[in-house]
């Protein structure tokens, strides 16, 4: 038996990669488009926009309720300065890029596994990649984003009754995972060595 039969995925396999690549390459581009159409229509459109502020805002709750308050207010401003815009604007436009970069690259990887090559060269590239532009990406779509947003509850501060404060929120999780993703990349180069090996021996 050849290691290239030996190593192939099962025709079901196959058609199941395909559905999932199909699938999660149509969720990417949609996720992508989504957010770069929004972040180009703050800029280009800066009337009338939706920012989300953090907040502190009491909330009358009844019997048994010690105490309740909500934590975002959702602000539709009619003319916001023109860097807070383009910093929330620039946010949206990493996170698009983020899921366009890890879309294409898992795309690539999973289409190699389709076409029986699961440990290719480039897979170690494709890993890194996605790794690096999920820590990264969302660090600074988090970090661009976030000084937006406490930028625009400066400004809205008043205007809204003292209810925005101004904070800044950053999810530390999809961080980590970038980088383990990362490190999953030296696995595949581990995987891509161990089948070299085998196909020499065969």
């Amino acid at each position: 038996m050849s290691s290239e039969t030996s190593t192939a995925p099962r025709r079901a396999d196959r058609v199941t990669i395909v559905v999932i690549l199909v699938v999660g390459a149509l969720a990417g581009a949609l996720i992508a488009a989504t957010g770069l159409i929004s972040a180009i229509s703050r800029v280009a459109s800066p009337d009338a926009q939706t920012v989300r502020l953090l907040a502190d805002i009491p909330v009358e709750a009844g019997a048994g309720i010690v105490a309740a308050h909500g934590d975002s207010l959702v602000v539709v401003a009619d003319r916001l300065d023109a860097g807070i815009l383009w910093l929330i604007a620039a946010g949206e436009a990493c996170g698009a890029l983020m899921v366009a970069a890890v879309t294409l690259s898992f795309g690539y990887l999973l289409w190699q596994v389709a076409q029986r090559r699961p440990f290719p060269r480039a897979a170690q590239t494709a890993v890194l990649v996605s790794g690096c532009a999920i820590a990264f990406g969302s660090l600074l779509s988090q970090g661009l984003g976030g000084l937006g947003q406490m930028m625009a509850a400066g400004d809205l501060q008043e205007a809204t009754g003292g209810m925005a404060l101004v904070q800044f929120e950053l999810a530390p999780l999809p961080i980590l995972i970038g980088f383990a993703i990362m490190a999953l990349a030296y696995a595949f180069h581990a995987g891509h060595r161990l089948q070299r090996d085998t196909e020499g021996l065969v």
